[in-house]
């Protein structure tokens, strides 16, 4: 091997690692400085450049893709060196054009991708994940997608979501709370309230575990599995086609507590509503609110549960009748 092909290893695979660092969640100032000497001589940044273009084609590809390059390109080593390092690759069907090493494609390709994503207030969101995985996004909610070699990873932290995951050996793993759902070929919708989560599975099934459960419990299409701290885990069956409604402007509730019901309502209503009086929180409610018509449930909700709804210019506050709610 010549001198200058040795070179021009060390240069991209330090591309490459600077790549990865520059995406880490937070990158201090001191490891931009570094970057900005090292990236000020014309070669390294011209490096840099490539790794940038060979990444974004790279997002772009297909599964199928995917899955020729991991099998094409050769693990990455560490302590000892690759008895065929840094071997020029193409796809046959043209999807990278690119010529680069198998240390620097399998580096992108095993990586750790971090993205967060986040809708507004009222407003649905769909994303797609680094995988091809498909998420909408409910109001006000918010996910954390992590994904290595070994695990894809999300965490919702807020709200609700629907995955249509994308097929890959890759195990898939959703965690809100200390709730974990592994997805085993799936379509599913995720509500989160408070502690309490409510898992729906549209199509194929999941294996549910959380704290208080005895063992992991599976539920399929058309089953719900609804996680409350101190109960454990409670499965029941539900409609799939009434899986993730939210995305038709329909909130769908089962027997469920009025705080809980508040909470998902005020991810869609501009002016939140309030429960005054802590007693009024356990109430059960079975019904559909149409998020395009909060105000007018909120006027009906008096015939259906003994309270009072007072609505304020700025907020809507619900106590018991008789009671003079505070301000």
């Amino acid at each position: 091997m010549s001198p200058i092909t040795t070179i021009e290893e060390a240069r991209m695979r330090a591309a490459a690692d600077w790549w990865l660092r520059l995406r880490e969640p937070e990158v201090s100032e001191a490891t931009l400085l570094q970057w900005i000497a090292w990236s000020a001589r014309e070669e390294n940044l011209s490096a840099f450049e490539r790794v940038g273009v060979l990444a974004d084609e790279m997002e772009h590809l297909d599964d199928a893709s995917r899955d020729v390059l991991r099998r094409t390109l050769p693990a990455k080593k560490s302590a000892k060196k690759s008895a065929r390092p840094w071997l020029p690759f193409a796809l046959a069907a043209g999807f990278v054009a690119a010529a680069a090493g198998g240390y620097l494609a399998w580096t992108l390709l095993t990586a750790t991708v971090a993205h967060d994503y986040a809708s507004e207030l009222a407003q649905r969101q769909d994303v797609r994940l680094p995988d091809g995985t498909k998420v909408a996004l409910g109001g006000a909610s918010r996910i954390a997608a992590r994904f290595d070699g070994n695990l894809r990873k999300v965490e919702l932290s807020e709200g609700e979501a629907f995955f249509q995951i994308a097929p890959d050996d890759t195990p898939f793993e959703v965690r809100v709370g200390q709730v974990h759902i592994r997805d085993i070929g799936t379509s599913f919708d995720v509500r989160r309230g408070g502690e309490r989560v409510m898992v729906d599975v549209a199509e194929g099934k999941v294996l549910v575990s959380a704290p208080g459960a005895v063992g992991v419990q599976e539920a399929t299409a058309g089953q719900r599995i609804v996680y409350v701290p101190g109960a454990g885990l409670q499965i029941s069956q539900a409609d799939p086609a009434r899986t993730a409604a939210w995305r038709e402007h329909r909130l769908e509730f089962d027997n469920e507590p009025l705080d809980v019901v508040v909470a998902s309502l005020n991810r869609y209503s501009k002016r939140p509503v309030r429960i005054a009086d802590a007693k009024l929180a356990t109430l059960a409610f079975t019904g559909t609110i149409r998020t395009d018509a909060i105000d007018r449930w909120l006027e009906a909700l008096p015939q259906v549960l003994p309270l009072r709804v007072d609505m304020r210019p700025t907020e809507v506050v619900l106590s018991s009748p008789g009671s003079t709610a505070r301000q």
